[in-house]
C-alpha cells in the first residue's frame, strides 16, 4: 500500500505528546449479556474478534523518517491489540474503574499501530466492558465515541458484528481536496489561499479590539492558576456519572435554559463544591475549555481540526440561581464565538487560534504560559436507539480525554438512548479523589432539582 503522509493537523497530536502526556482518546463500553448465554461466551466473543484482520488504517504505524506517515505493519500482532481481562472479585464500579484508570495510565507503543482493545470480563450484575484505546492523531473529532457506536448494531438479534479494526476511519470526500496544498513543507501560494489565510488572521486582530473577543483563546483573560494548572505526570484517573436525559431536559425547561447550560452549570457546581472541600477555589471563575470539531463546518476540511472557545463556569458565585445565569450568559457568548469561525482557511485560523495553546505545550516554556483554560469540558451527540453487541446490550458509554501539561482534568459527556454519561479524566496526583467529583456532580442535580419544586426561581 502507499504510505500517506498524515495531515498537518493530525500531526500536531504526535508533536505534542510526551511522556507525562500521552495524546490517545478512550473510549470505555458496558454491556448485559444476553439473557441465555453460554459458559463459553466469552471465549467465543474473543475468538470472533480476533479472527477479524485490520483494515487501513488499524493495521498501519506511524513512521517519522520523513515527516509523519502511515506504514503497514508487516508483523502485526492481533494479541498485542486486542486483550481479554477480568475484573477481581466483586467486580463492582471501584475495581472496573481502577483497571481503566491504568489502562488509559499507560502510552501506546509507538513502534506499533497506535490502538488497543480491551475485552474486560467480570463486571456485577452479568455486565462486562469493552476498553478502546486510539491515538488522537488516527481518529478525528472531539473523541472516540462516533467510529465505536458505528461497530454496533441496532437490533438485539443481530450477530457476527465487524470489531473497530475491521472498519476503516471514513474522511469527507472533500478533505482531500484542501489537504493537498496543506502538505509539508510549504503552503500553497495561490491568491485565492493567501486571501483567505489573511482574512482569517485579520478577522481574528480585528477582533482584539472587541472586548468579547479579548476573552477568546487567542487574547485570553481572567483565568485563574488554579491546582488544576499544576505539572502532571503520566498517571491518570476515571471516574464516571450518568442521568436519565429526561431529568435533564425537565430543568432546561423550567429554568429556559438548554441541555448544554445545565450540564455547564452543573460541572460548575461540582468543581465549586470540590475545591472549597480542599480549601482550594480561586476567588476567580474557573474556566472550561470547549473543543469544536470543525469536521462538520462547511466544505473545507483540515484533518483533525478543532478549535477551543472559552467559558467561564461560575464557580466564585455562591448563589446557585445566579451562578446558572452567569453560565448562560458565558454560554451565549461562546455560541457567538462558534459561528465567527470561518467556513474556508480552517487550519491557519485555528493554528493562529491555538498557537498558545501549543506553546504551553513545549517543554521549558509551558510553565511561563499563563493558563489559557483550568480544565476541558465536551458533549457529544450519541446514538438515540438502544444498541448491542452480538446481543449484548450496550448500556453506557464513556469517553476519556488525552490531557494537556498544566490542564489536570476533562469532563466529557455523550447522551445514547435516554441517558447521559460523563466521564472524569483526570491527572492521578493532582485529583487523588476524582470520584467525589462525580459525585458533586448528582447532588449538584438534586438541588437544582429542589430549588425548582420550591418555586425559587419564581
Amino acid at each position: 500500500m502507499n504510505s500517506p503522509m498524515i495531515k498537518p493537523l493530525d500531526a500536531v497530536w504526535l508533536m505534542m505528546e510526551t511522556d507525562e502526556t500521552p495524546m490517545h482518546m478512550g473510549v470505555l463500553a458496558i454491556f448485559r449479556k444476553p439473557q441465555t448465554t453460554a459458559s463459553n461466551y466469552f471465549a467465543d466473543l474473543a475468538r470472533s474478534m480476533r479472527s477479524v484482520p485490520p483494515v487501513a488504517p488499524w493495521n498501519c504505524r506511524v513512521s517519522r523518517r520523513v515527516g509523519y506517515r502511515l506504514i503497514e505493519e508487516k508483523n502485526f500482532d492481533i494479541d498485542y491489540h486486542f486483550r481479554r481481562s477480568a475484573l477481581p472479585e466483586p467486580g463492582g464500579e471501584r475495581e472496573l474503574g481502577q483497571m481503566i484508570s491504568s489502562l488509559h495510565s499507560t502510552a501506546l507503543d509507538p513502534h506499533r499501530p497506535l490502538w488497543e482493545v480491551h475485552l474486560i470480563e467480570g463486571l456485577e450484575r452479568n455486565r462486562f466492558a469493552l476498553y478502546v484505546k486510539v491515538h488522537h492523531a488516527l481518529v478525528g473529532g472531539v473523541n472516540g465515541i462516533p467510529p465505536v457506536l458505528a461497530t454496533l448494531s441496532a437490533s438485539a438479534r443481530a450477530r457476527g458484528a465487524e470489531p473497530l479494526w475491521a472498519q476503516p476511519i471514513v474522511n469527507s470526500d472533500q478533505q482531500d481536496d484542501l489537504t493537498d496544498t496543506l502538505q509539508w513543507p510549504g503552503l500553497s501560494t495561490t491568491v485565492d489561499s493567501l486571501t483567505t489565510m489573511g482574512r482569517a488572521a485579520l478577522g481574528l486582530l480585528r477582533g482584539a479590539i472587541r472586548p468579547s473577543e479579548r476573552n477568546s483563546f487567542l487574547f485570553p483573560r481572567g483565568t485563574p492558576r488554579s491546582t488544576l494548572n499544576r505539572h502532571i505526570t503520566a498517571q491518570r484517573r476515571f471516574a464516571t456519572q450518568q442521568f436519565e436525559q429526561q431529568r435533564i431536559e425537565a430543568l432546561a425547561d423550567a429554568t429556559d435554559s438548554t441541555v448544554n447550560e445545565i450540564l455547564t452549570y452543573l460541572c460548575g457546581s461540582s468543581l465549586r463544591r470540590f475545591f472549597k472541600e480542599y480549601n482550594a477555589l480561586p476567588d476567580e471563575s474557573l474556566v472550561g475549555v470547549i473543543p469544536v470539531s470543525l469536521q462538520e463546518r462547511g466544505q473545507h476540511l483540515a484533518g483533525n481540526a478543532i478549535a477551543g472557545l472559552r467559558v467561564p463556569l461560575g464557580t466564585h458565585i455562591a448563589d446557585p440561581l445566579r451562578r446558572l445565569q452567569s453560565v448562560k450568559t458565558a454560554l451565549k457568548e461562546v455560541r457567538e464565538d462558534r459561528a465567527s469561525l470561518p467556513e474556508d482557511s480552517v487550519t491557519s485560523y485555528v493554528m493562529l487560534r491555538a498557537a498558545p495553546l501549543y506553546a504551553s505545550q513545549v517543554a521549558g516554556v509551558g510553565q511561563f504560559v499563563p493558563p489559557l483554560y483550568n480544565l476541558a469540558i465536551s458533549n457529544t451527540l450519541g446514538e438515540e436507539r438502544p444498541l448491542y453487541l452480538n446481543g449484548a446490550r450496550l448500556e453506557a458509554v464513556y469517553p476519556l480525554s488525552p490531557l494537556m501539561q498544566f490542564t489536570a482534568l476533562s469532563i466529557d459527556c455523550v447522551s445514547y438512548a435516554g441517558t447521559l454519561n460523563i466521564g472524569f479524566t483526570g491527572a492521578r496526583e493532582t485529583l487523588p479523589h476524582l470520584q467525589r467529583m462525580a459525585v458533586y456532580l448528582g447532588k449538584a442535580l438534586e438541588d437544582l432539582e429542589e430549588l425548582v419544586a420550591e418555586g425559587e426561581l419564581a
